[in-house]
């Protein structure tokens, strides 16, 4: 996704923030021009600053949001992201990046859990190790993610004359059923990925790779996140309403989605926890992780969004995560229980209803993945 002409502006401001840390950087391995700690501290320290007041645009914004990245942890993006611009795939060591961002040993030494193993960057895929298994993080290298740093680059690309640009949504519903066919673009990447069948309705043999089938998945998130904001009254469609009100990451609203899905599309309101976490999960590591989603005290489960009932049938098989009727109702625009806006016109309802009358041949959504 291009973006707009002011957010472009914001990441080209940013990507000037993260050209000052190279330079800063560099002047670290010049005797001559050796900053004192004081200025060090105060040049990093207006750099953040800067940071925070133009705001993360595009794909960096989205990732520090759902994240809930630290200033630290936006600060080694920029820059591994200086880095991977000037020098190509030339990784940086934990110790140059460290000494960047902490003038004392004490600090360096604390600040090492911003790449350890576990640490967010690392288990996002934002940050890698050369080195993934060595225990020394000063000395071990890292680069900015591919993943990531191609998104960036999607993100400053220019948007060329005459392109044509997505069409805003016709209502909650057209916006629900491209929702709806990404969680079944990452459900069919969790497949390829961890070698599951995530759905359990149909046998398949997954064509493409893990990394093609995430690039799609990118590309339509893009496409969502650009038609949502191209439509008018967007912001009035219950699911976005409900996510702005309780604060839920993308990750939460997309297992929102996939279960409304399961339930309209397949009758089957249950989807097993983990299969859920699969999918918005990009590797191993992730899936660890991320099971805190649907966990009793994640937000989920906290605001009664979702539930895990207990069948004294079950035969002690993996937890099955289902949507309650209210949060059904809302999701559809039943119930006003978000705000007075969340109304929509019989022909969007029509829609919505012909959509999944149709998808009763799981090909089709398939085939429909591939527009």
């Amino acid at each position: 996704m291009s973006l707009t002409i002011q957010d472009r502006e914001r990441l080209k401001r940013i990507l000037d923030l993260s050209d000052r840390l190279g330079r800063l950087r560099r002047r670290l391995k010049d005797a001559e021009h050796l900053p004192t700690a004081t200025e060090l501290r105060e040049e990093v320290r207006s750099i953040a600053g800067s940071v925070v007041s133009i705001g993360l645009p595009g794909v960096l914004g989205r990732l520090a949001d759902d994240r809930h990245l630290s200033p630290q942890e936006v600060m080694v993006l920029l820059i591994l992201l200086n880095r991977r611009i000037e020098g190509g795939g030339n990784p940086l060591t934990g110790r140059e990046i460290l000494t960047l961002l902490f003038p004392s040993a004490y600090g360096i030494l604390s600040g090492a859990a911003l790449l350890a193993a576990g640490a967010p960057l690392r288990v996002c895929g934002a940050v890698t190790a050369v080195e993934p298994d060595a225990d020394d993080v000063l000395e071990s290298r890292y680069r900015l993610g591919d993943e990531l740093f191609r998104a960036i680059e999607r993100d400053a690309r220019p948007r060329p004359d005459g392109e044509r640009r997505p069409a805003p949504y016709r209502g909650h519903f057209e916006y629900l059923a491209e929702l709806g066919r990404l969680t079944t673009l990452l459900f069919r990447r969790a497949n390829a990925a961890f070698e599951v069948d995530p759905f359990g309705h149909h046998a398949f043999e997954e064509t493409e790779s893990a990394a093609q089938l995430d690039r799609r998945a990118g590309y339509l998130a893009d496409r969502v996140r650009t038609r949502l904001a191209a439509t008018e009254r967007g912001e009035s469609f219950p699911l976005v309403a409900l996510a702005r009100r309780l604060h839920l990451a993308e990750d939460e609203q997309l297992i929102l989605v996939a279960l409304l899905v399961q339930e309209c599309l397949y009758g089957n309101p249950g989807i097993e926890s983990v299969d859920l976490v699969r999918m918005v999960a990009r590797s191993e590591e992730d899936v660890l992780r991320k099971r805190a989603l649907l966990e009793p005290g994640g937000r989920l489960r906290r605001e009664g969004l979702v539930e895990v009932p207990v069948s004294p049938d079950d035969g002690g098989g993996p937890p099955e995560v289902v949507l309650p009727r209210w949060v059904v109702s809302t999701l559809l625009g039943e119930r006003e229980r978000v705000g007075s806006d969340a109304a929509f016109d019989p022909d969007a309802r029509l829609e919505f209803h012909e959509y999944l009358k149709g998808l009763d041949d799981s090909d089709r959504f398939f085939r429909d993945l591939g527009e």
